[in-house]
């Protein structure tokens, strides 16, 4: 990739936005960073730590700010949740400055991580329980049923109305959803998520539980491999000769995952690590919503997903034990 190309990048003072930060600047120390902050000390810091990062004081409400910030370089990574506003007027920035004369595969412009709750049908109970009769989804061969889910499922509304308007502004677009997140952030500020719920929720209670019998199982995948996966999906999207060879648009929805993961392996492998007796304990939906808001769902559902695109780019998972993510850095996650 050329020194001379620049990035714009939301979302970097944050868990997933930190570490794709870290890993762009490792990989591309020669370009130029652009970097949506909010507080001017935190940029500073932020400054020092990046050279080759200028900040953008602001945030997702200026819309005018990021249009026009979109317009001034050659690609934007958002990792700032799904806030379709702001993505779409990065979209009419980066179409400024985008040849729109090829419809049918534009080049690659924008990365925007988004996850596969979007999966997850909620009109059906919640039982802590595997579906016998499911199966891992596939983003080739479910490509087109994955963005054709009903719009009011999480992400999904989002989703489909962020690559409505790439299509509609000629611009490619890439949706990278990984599964759970596992292991330390990279970045320089923020360093746990989710994950570190659930630990503290079991030493809270002195005991591991799942919801139902715990064999709901979320494909997963580092912290550090979405980082990379993220900068490996614009090094082939920015590569000459490479237009039509990543999928956008329609075509763009991309998963990065590594294994597959149950409720109750989680669970066994806490109460081992915190040295824990007795058995794990089976909760209801309702009581794992009131340990966290979104306990029913992170603990009580699941899907299970297949990153084939980028496997077919020639992209593989560095990070393969989820054990030794769980205990980096001395972490107290899972």
């Amino acid at each position: 990739m050329s020194a001379g190309y620049s990035v714009f990048l939301t979302g970097a003072t944050g868990f997933v936005g930190g570490t794709i930060l870290h890993c762009l600047s490792k990989t591309h120390p020669d370009i130029h960073i652009k970097a949506l902050i909010r507080q001017e000390e935190v940029a500073k810091e932020l400054e020092s730590v990046y050279p080759n990062l200028t900040a953008v004081i602001g945030d997702l409400s200026l819309l005018p700010l990021l249009r026009r910030t979109a317009a001034e370089v050659d690609f934007v990574i958002h990792a700032g949740g799904d806030n379709v506003p702001a993505v779409c007027v990065m979209i009419e920035g980066l179409a400024r400055n985008t040849d729109n004369a090829t419809t049918v595969s534009p080049r690659p412009r924008l990365i925007s991580i988004t996850g596969p709750r979007s999966l997850i049908d909620l009109s059906k109970p919640i039982t802590g329980n595997l579906d016998p009769g499911s199966r891992p989804w596939s983003d080739i061969t479910d490509a087109e049923k994955i963005l054709s889910v009903p719009e009011d499922r999480i992400h999904a509304d989002a989703d489909q109305a962020i690559i409505a308007h790439s299509i509609a502004r000629g611009v490619g677009t890439i949706l990278a959803s990984p599964g759970q997140l596992w292991g330390r952030g990279k970045g320089h500020l923020k360093k746990e998520r989710h994950s570190a719920f659930y630990y503290a929720a079991v030493k809270n209670r002195g005991r591991a539980f799942v919801v139902g019998e715990g064999t709901a199982t979320w494909s997963w995948t580092s912290i550090g491999d979405l980082g990379d996966a993220a900068v490996f999906l614009m090094d082939q999207s920015m590569s000459e000769g490479t237009q039509g060879h990543v999928g956008v648009n329609r075509d763009g929805y991309y998963f990065v995952s590594t294994g597959d993961l149950s409720m109750i392996e989680r669970a066994k492998a806490v109460s081992e690590r915190l040295g824990l007796t007795g058995d794990v304990e089976s909760i209801s939906a309702a009581a794992a919503k009131e340990i966290y808001p979104f306990g029913h769902i992170m603990w009580g559902c699941g899907e299970r997903t297949r990153a084939d695109k980028l496997a077919e780019l020639g992209w593989k998972p560095k990070d393969t034990n989820w054990k030794a993510l769980m205990e980096e850095h001395g972490g107290e996650r899972a």
